[in-house]
């Protein structure tokens, strides 16, 4: 189907093209027609719109396998169905786990993507980071940058008691937002590079990260992003 959904090929074409016997050819084209997944035409056979929509389909389960085979360490820890549904956005993620040889390698890297913003971040996530991030947060925000963040009640209450004037003085600042809700998946957009969190809940540490660039991830974050702040309660 693959073979001829941009331009029809008859049957002989697609012995060539596909580099198999007659036989093998007029079987599977017959049978793709019976399915209704091809169709013969007046130059050749045809994929349907339904052949397209199960070779989309095809290669969307390739992509959530190799992205789940890349993203182990975070679907341990980080697997709710918003994104595990979307794990073919994923197949070219960069995925780095906590390594004891060198255990704050995850946030120097963070720390050097926040410090390249240049026009937004963005969060649904269960933390702000560790003080390290927090701080180059708090200083991307009194740089200018776009901030916006949502984040469970729990959270909130907790950053206040232990962070709480770097908390304050990221809320007092016009370009800053944050909005209480609940059932975060622990994303930040950081510009156009996404990140996803994934934490030890026994340790309360971070456990693993995974970052794209992909523009479908992107925007799958942001859409995620958007219905938090949609249905969270906005600070003042």
């Amino acid at each position: 189907m693959a073979a001829t959904r941009n331009r029809p090929l008859d049957r002989s074409a697609l012995e060539i093209e596909l580099d198999v016997s007659r036989a093998t050819v007029y079987r599977q084209t017959a049978a793709l027609v019976d399915e209704g997944l091809l169709e013969r035409t007046n130059r050749g056979y045809r994929t349907t719109g339904a052949g397209a929509a199960v070779l989309d389909a095809a290669d969307r389960f390739e992509r959530s396998l190799a992205a789940a085979g890349r993203l182990k360490p975070l679907l341990e820890h980080l697997s709710p169905p918003a994104l595990t549904e979307n794990l073919h956005l994923f197949a070219d993620a960069t995925v780095m786990a906590v390594d004891s040889e060198s255990p704050y390698a995850i946030e120097q890297h963070l720390e050097s993507v926040i410090s390249d913003v240049d026009e937004r971040i963005y969060g649904a996530a269960t933390s702000f980071g560790s003080p390290v991030t927090l701080a180059r947060t708090v200083d991307r925000v009194e740089g200018g940058v776009d901030f916006e963040w949502a984040l469970p009640q729990a959270v909130l209450e907790r950053l206040e008691r232990q962070h709480g004037e770097l908390h304050e003085t990221v809320r007092s600042h016009e370009n800053a937002a944050v909005y209480v809700t609940e059932d975060v998946i622990d994303l930040s957009l950081y510009d156009d590079t996404l990140v996803l969190t994934g934490f030890d809940t026994d340790r309360g540490t971070l456990a693993a990260v995974a970052m794209t660039d992909s523009s479908a991830a992107v925007n799958w974050a942001f859409d995620v992003f958007e219905a938090h702040r949609e249905r969270g309660e906005r600070l003042t």
